[in-house]
């Protein structure tokens, strides 16, 4: 039977570094995740996804007991855990905590390197602390990762191993309320002072202010459709290009969108291709990966990037017309609004909740 993992990567500052579990945690440095590792990946996603900003009792679970009995050492894997925006994923196939195990290596990536250099932290860690990813090392750690990352569920089928261990499992998704969008705004995050990804200008320069009116966000959805197919699934080297071409993702997760949450969200792309009977069809009771990014014109001028001439693969160009995005800049602020309730420390924007 399959087991689950929850995988752990931060993604706005430092190294990253993952420790185990059976439904799994992974964390990853930036660089990481921009430039996938180069040995295979076995366990499926499946389970569940969100980017999150760890706090230091939530971080302090994650070490090991040697290192908790050791106050400095502690304080210093905190300070890291709690250093930027974390994205966690639980992944899914038989015998699954072994498997991610094996892929990412000793926790020193000097070792790591010595094993085999195609390890995980072989490739991404720089030390015993920033080491590249948190991977959960036995089932009873995986059980218990999976209830401190997914209190709310799973974005899959039910399983006994799950009923057993309390685990539920989502037929909707919690963020995406219907209305909600009226209870959150999207804002400019400190104007002048944008990530480095906007330009090498200097901050309050007219060149940085150009920068940032060019810079936008846009929201993407990933329906069921995408996410099934071959091995690797295509949608993987789809979003290789989108990090490849200068975007950057600022918001991730997976979605279970009941038939009225599914409406709702086809009645928002009603511009977009396709009529709202079909993009409804394609997105109730089914997994969807749903992500923010921001590039230059994301919203205006997506074909800039979006239909790049340099996208040759068919399986990437035959994904790529099931991909739903917003159309203008009221519906990807509304887009955003409904599905997330944070944005990562690398986004341009931030969510804040109003009173209505």
């Amino acid at each position: 039977m399959p087991s689950r993992i929850p995988v752990f990567l931060p993604a706005s500052r430092g190294s990253g570094s993952v420790h185990g579990a059976a439904a799994q945690t992974r964390r990853v440095e930036p660089g990481a995740a921009r430039h996938p590792p180069q040995s295979a990946p076995g366990p499926v996603l499946r389970g569940g996804m969100k980017h999150l900003d760890l706090d230091a009792a939530a971080a302090s679970v994650l070490l090991p007991p040697q290192v908790q009995q050791d106050p400095a050492a502690a304080e210093t894997h905190c300070t890291y855990l709690t250093s930027g925006t974390a994205l966690v994923l639980c992944l899914q196939r038989p015998n699954a905590v072994k498997k991610l195990m094996d892929l990412l290596g000793p926790e020193d990536p000097q070792l790591a390197q010595a094993l085999d250099p195609r390890l995980w932290r072989a490739q991404y860690g720089t030390s015993t602390v920033q080491n590249g990813f948190y991977g959960s090392s036995s089932y009873a750690m995986a059980v218990r990762d999976v209830k401190l990352f997914f209190p709310e569920g799973l974005c899959c089928a039910q399983c006994q191993t799950g009923q057993e261990q309390e685990i539920h499992n989502l037929t909707h998704d919690p963020i995406l309320s219907l209305g909600i969008r009226k209870q959150r705004k999207i804002l400019t995050r400190d104007p002048g002072r944008h990530p480095s990804v906007l330009g090498s200008e200097q901050p309050g320069s007219p060149g940085q202010a150009l920068l940032e009116q060019l810079c936008q966000t846009t929201c993407l959805v990933l329906p069921r459709i995408i996410l099934q197919g071959s091995e690797p699934p295509p949608y993987v080297q789809l979003l290789e290009e989108l990090v490849a071409s200068g975007s950057v993702v600022t918001g991730a997760r997976l979605a279970v969108l009941d038939s009225p949450q599914a409406l709702c969200i086809s009645q928002m792309l009603s511009r977009a291709k396709g009529s709202v009977a079909a993009k409804c069809s394609l997105l109730k009771d089914g997994l969807c990966l749903v992500l923010a990014a921001q590039w230059d014109s994301a919203v205006t001028s997506p074909g800039s990037l979006l239909d790049s001439a340099c996208w040759q693969n068919q399986s990437v160009l035959d994904t790529a017309e099931h991909l739903l995005y917003p159309q203008n800049e009221h519906q990807a602020r509304e887009l955003i609004c409904c599905l997330f309730d944070s944005l990562t420390s690398e986004s341009i924007h931030r969510i804040e909740s109003q009173d209505c």
